[in-house]
Order: structure tokens, then sequence, then C-alpha cells
């Protein structure tokens, strides 16, 4: 079967998907004066490691320099760190907040030490590793965020909580797209097989773009002050 169709096909999907950084971007610069100091990583967050160096860099290393592999590594990092910063805000314990910045740390310290373990293959191909690393980190920080809510039982419509909606697009993106980066290593010789199967990375990116954008949006108020969703109306007692 001729799959060369597929891959042109997911090669203009990427730029579909790497522009709906604009849509969450457009709304931070619109609503920056109103936004909250605790939701303004976010905006770092699509800002930085999401338009300039996943889009703007990343796809100049590709069709300029032949390798855009150090912007996507200087992303993960950035993601990493920025959401990091965004969890800081939201947890509310003293001891979730240390083992956040424990475990920031030792991705940092790991994310930097790699180059040192492959220095061969650093600039050529991405080590799974360090994306494994990223996604327990993140997922992680949205599950314990996700715990807090439930344990304090506050009276919010979660459809309005900029960092319950974060959490939702990230464990959507970092649990789905891991394997995709874990497979990509297996399939270096095959870059036709790799450009099909990041369509599902595309995918995610739009969804968690999308999630970024509605928190963006709702940031002008902390999750304390949302509303509760309005109660469907029951029988008198």
């Amino acid at each position: 079967m001729d799959s060369a169709w597929l891959v042109e096909f997911a090669k203009q999907f990427n730029n579909v998907a790497l522009l709906t950084y604009l849509i969450p971007l457009g709304i931070g610069i619109r609503r920056w004066k109103r936004l909250l100091p605790a939701y303004r990583p976010l905006f770092w967050f699509v800002l930085l490691p999401g338009a300039l160096l996943n889009g703007a860099l990343a796809e100049y290393g590709r069709h300029v320099l032949h390798n855009n592999i150090l912007f996507l590594r200087l992303a993960t990092i950035g993601e990493s760190l920025l959401l990091g910063w965004a969890y800081y805000y939201a947890f509310h314990s003293g001891r979730s907040r240390y083992i956040l910045l424990t475990a920031v740390g030792l991705f940092l310290g790991l994310a930097i030490l790699e180059p040192l373990s492959f220095t061969q293959a650093f600039f050529i191909s991405y080590n799974t590793f360090i994306h494994l690393i990223q996604s327990i980190l993140l997922v992680g920080a949205a599950v314990a965020y996700f715990e807090q809510t439930l344990r304090e039982l506050r009276n919010i419509d979660l459809g309005r909580d900029p960092m319950f909606l974060v959490s939702v697009g990230s464990i959507l993106y970092y649990a789905g797209t891991v394997m995709v980066f874990v497979f990509e290593m297996q399939m270096q010789n095959q870059p036709d097989l790799i450009w099909i199967m990041y369509i599902i990375q595309f995918i995610l990116l739009i969804v968690f773009n999308t999630f970024l954008a509605l928190a963006l949006w709702n940031g002008d108020q902390s999750a304390e002050q949302v509303p509760a969703a309005p109660e469907w109306p029951g029988p008198h007692a």
C-alpha cells in the first residue's frame, strides 16, 4: 500500500496542530492584564516552549538547518519547568509543593546530565527516557491536583477551574504521547512510519491547546472564586 499520501497528510496536519498554539496565545495576550499571577505561567508555557520552541524554531530547524533536536529538547525542559511552576501555585500544602520541587529538581538534573551520557546522539535523536520522566512528572502533578480537589470538596464549577482544565489536557497529552516516543526509537530507519505515527501526537496537541485556551480564558479568577454550577431542581421536602 502506498503510504506517501498519508505521510504528506501528516506533515500538513503537523502545521495545523502547531498553529493551534496561537489560540491560547491570543487569549493570553488579550486577557493578560486580567490573568491572576497563579495562571501566568500557563501563558509563558504556550509562548516559550509551545509557540516559540516547538513551533517556530523547531520548524525553522527542520526546514532550514535540517536538524531541530536541540529546540525540541529545550521545549521538553521548558514545558516541565513552566507547568511545574503553575502547579506550585495550585498546590495548597507545603508537603505537596516540596514533593513537586524535588521531582522537578530531579527531572532537571537528569535533563542536564543527559548530554553527558548520550553525547554522540544528543543532536541526532531523542532519548525516550527523558520523555518518560517528563510524562511521569506532569501526569503525577495533574493527578495530585485532582486528589487535592476531591479532598477539599470545594463548591466550584470544575469546567471553569483553570488548573483542572490544564490537568485534564496534560494527562491526555503526556500520557497519550509517551508511547509515540518509545516506538519512535525503534523506528529510526522508517521515517515515513514515524510521520504517520505522529498523527496521534498532533491530535492530542490540538486537544491540549484547546484546554489551555479554556484555562487562560478563565484565568481571571481563582478556583475558590469560581461559582458552582447550578444544581438541578429537586422536589421540595
